[in-house]
């Protein structure tokens, strides 16, 4: 920064530019999440043993992968898109309303728990939830871990380590051949045992 100081360089920070419309062309955060969900399915059907969409043939009939994902921002809703259109059944889980609905349109089974809690912070992103609706949501995510194939995690609070929503026992039971892709990992991770940077 000192030595652009000193060249009168003017700099902008292009990770910091707020989520309002005038500035969606900016947006360089926005489009480099909606890769991340994508990608985050791709290399999840790249290491899963099977297809994601179902299938019945002579030799059976093959269910559809179960697709889990956390947060409903830019990177979960293209998972979600992704998930869908390769044949998955996708289940997705937001703290907020909109982000819900949003999952909706694209398709997906909306999770919620039972404590009624707005989970809208300041700029449409997720705020720090209370301790009884943490409780709540992890004990739906052990549920949803014993069922899903697959687990993609995007959640993560503007400013703040990225909260822990899957235990080490959560992914231990989840079944034989399941993928896990933690996205916030560089962010500490959504998952206890998150590992960043590995594949």
């Amino acid at each position: 920064m000192d030595m652009l100081s000193q060249r009168k360089a003017t700099v902008l920070a292009m990770d910091q530019v707020p989520r309002v419309t005038i500035s969606q062309g900016y947006d360089t955060l926005s489009s480099m999440a909606n890769i991340a969900g994508y990608k985050a399915v791709v290399l999840a059907a790249n290491s899963f043993g099977r297809f994601f969409t179902g299938q019945i043939t002579a030799a059976g009939k093959v269910q559809p992968a179960k697709v889990l994902i956390i947060g409903g921002g830019v990177a979960g809703l293209a998972a979600a898109g992704t998930a869908r259109a390769m044949g998955a059944i996708v289940r997705a889980f937001d703290t907020r309303a909109a982000a819900l609905e949003q999952f909706k349109s694209l398709g997906a089974e909306t999770l919620e728990v039972d404590i009624k809690e707005a989970g809208d912070g300041q700029g449409g992103y997720a705020k720090e939830m209370s301790k009884e609706f943490i409780k709540a949501e992890m004990k739906l995510f052990a549920k949803q871990c014993l069922e899903v194939d697959i687990l993609i995690s995007t959640a993560l609070i503007p400013g703040s380590k990225a909260p822990i929503l899957i235990t080490k026992d959560m992914v231990e039971s989840m079944k034989d051949g399941s993928v896990v892709v933690d996205l916030t990992a560089e962010a500490g991770g959504n998952m206890e045992n998150c590992l960043y940077t590995r594949v």
